[in-house]
């Protein structure tokens, strides 16, 4: 890029998932929720342009490994290793803290690993802590396109529990299935409670400045938190 006005517009990867809350929408082409004010807020501050590339998730740390986009919100460093392993990431402070777990029956809890044989999970997702249980035949793996449908499945018993992001899910049980008290996190299940990055293949120095932005914009990162939600019930170790 040039010295324009143009080495100001970067481009954000992003899932093309219709509804993930409490972080993201994506409908007619529009990226929203708190992830895009966030983003959009660092923009503003630098003086930046953001636009937002979605690709379904299957495809997206792929698109973004082999160059497409500037950026890419959210992202860890423990995601997807087998697609970046060859590729130099560089990661910014943590941003918002979860927890992904698994999702079961409140009668089932503490049952433990051994009582899980379905393990129900968003498509394309890696439900950590359960790769020995995988490759051994002990659990098997349903992968459902929608987050309604997989806590359907764990509701109606036809999967064992639901591997998910906790926040999001108790979003779906509170607000989308009205049966707030029909599942409940095991943490005595594999979980992994961890935080969404800021990632760049290209733009070191722009990972530089959104740390600065977390820093000088605490106060309005977590206004923006609490507006949305995205930490509800999160406690970190």
């Amino acid at each position: 890029m040039t010295a324009s006005a143009e080495q100001k517009t970067y481009t954000d990867v992003v899932q093309d998932y219709k509804e993930l809350p409490p972080y993201s929408t994506y409908e007619d082409g529009t990226y929203g929720g708190f992830n895009r004010e966030l983003l959009d807020l660092f923009a503003e501050r630098k003086g930046y342009t953001f636009v937002y590339e979605a690709f379904p998730v299957k495809r997206l740390f792929h698109e973004f490994v082999n160059g497409v986009g500037d950026l890419k919100y959210p992202d860890n460093d423990k995601w997807a290793l087998h697609i970046k392993k060859d590729n130099e990431i560089h990661y910014s402070d943590p941003v918002v803290s979860y927890v992904n777990g698994v999702l079961v029956k409140p009668d089932n809890l503490g049952a433990g690993l051994d009582t899980i044989e379905k393990l129900g999970l968003v498509a394309g997702w890696t439900p950590i802590g359960f790769q020995e249980q995988i490759e051994n035949g002990q659990v098997s793996l349903l992968e459902n396109n929608s987050y309604a449908g997989l806590l359907k499945q764990a509701i109606t018993g036809r999967i064992d529990g639901a591997y998910s992001n906790v926040a999001t899910s108790n979003h779906y049980l509170n607000n989308v299935l009205g049966q707030p008290a029909a599942l409940a996190f095991d943490q005595s299940l594999p979980h992994v409670r961890s935080a969404r990055l800021l990632s760049s293949t290209k733009h070191p120095e722009l990972i530089a400045e959104f740390n600065e932005f977390l820093r000088d914009e605490a106060d309005a990162i977590q206004e923006l938190k609490l507006q949305y939600g995205v930490e509800a019930g999160v406690v970190m170790n």
